[in-house]
């Protein structure tokens, strides 16, 4: 079960460091894409400037004073058309760069509670092992608690042995004693019965 836990944790550290990559590497595109793309409308608007001026200019040498102020106009119209694109590329930027930082504090906290599990499960693995070790060492003392009792037991089943041994030719010994008092009493009996007689 651990070893699954750590497993699954493994892949979601593959999963996570390749989002972070990913999440990397467009940032570095938006960075780009958005330096270029104010870079274009820059030279957009200087283009856009330079000819407006140089219409206006001629516009101004060819219908006078009346023709000029409409040039403006239009200028100032263009001008701002590009301001208001321009601010709608940083509202985009904007955008996009809140959606990486919010995806990279998401990462950062799920990289933060999977080190605290790991923690966790470093310390209950190590509480374990210790346990393990108890357990190893208890062992080690019963068995040399039933080695110590195995030898008790084949010196009292070496002692039962001796004992009936001993109790047999004990047996042996009465039965010979009563045969001999037996033989004493029929002996007896026969000195009765001629001292009686």
């Amino acid at each position: 079960m651990l070893e699954d836990k750590k497993s699954g944790r493994t892949d979601d550290n593959l999963e996570n460091s390749l989002k972070i990559h990913h999440l990397t590497e467009e940032k570095r595109n938006l960075d780009a894409n958005y330096d270029k793309l104010v870079e274009d409308v820059n030279q957009l608007l200087n283009a856009q400037e330079e000819r407006v001026m140089y219409l206006s200019y001629m516009k101004v040498n060819a219908h006078g004073a009346e023709s000029s102020s409409s040039v403006v106009f239009v200028m100032k119209s263009e001008i701002e058309k590009k301001e208001a694109d321009i601010m709608e590329v940083k509202g985009k930027y904007s955008v996009l760069m809140n959606l990486a930082e919010a995806q990279g504090r998401v990462i950062r906290t799920q990289k933060a509670n999977h080190l605290k599990e790991k923690e966790k499960l470093s310390e209950e693995n190590y509480n374990l092992k210790v346990q393990v070790d108890k357990l190893t060492k208890f062992e080690e003392k019963l068995n040399d608690h039933i080695v110590v009792l195995n030898l008790h037991i084949d010196g009292l089943k070496k002692g039962i042995g001796h004992f009936i041994k001993r109790r047999v030719e004990l047996k042996l010994q009465i039965a010979d004693q009563l045969k001999a008092l037996e033989k004493n009493e029929e002996k007896l009996k026969m000195i009765r019965d001629i001292l009686d007689g």
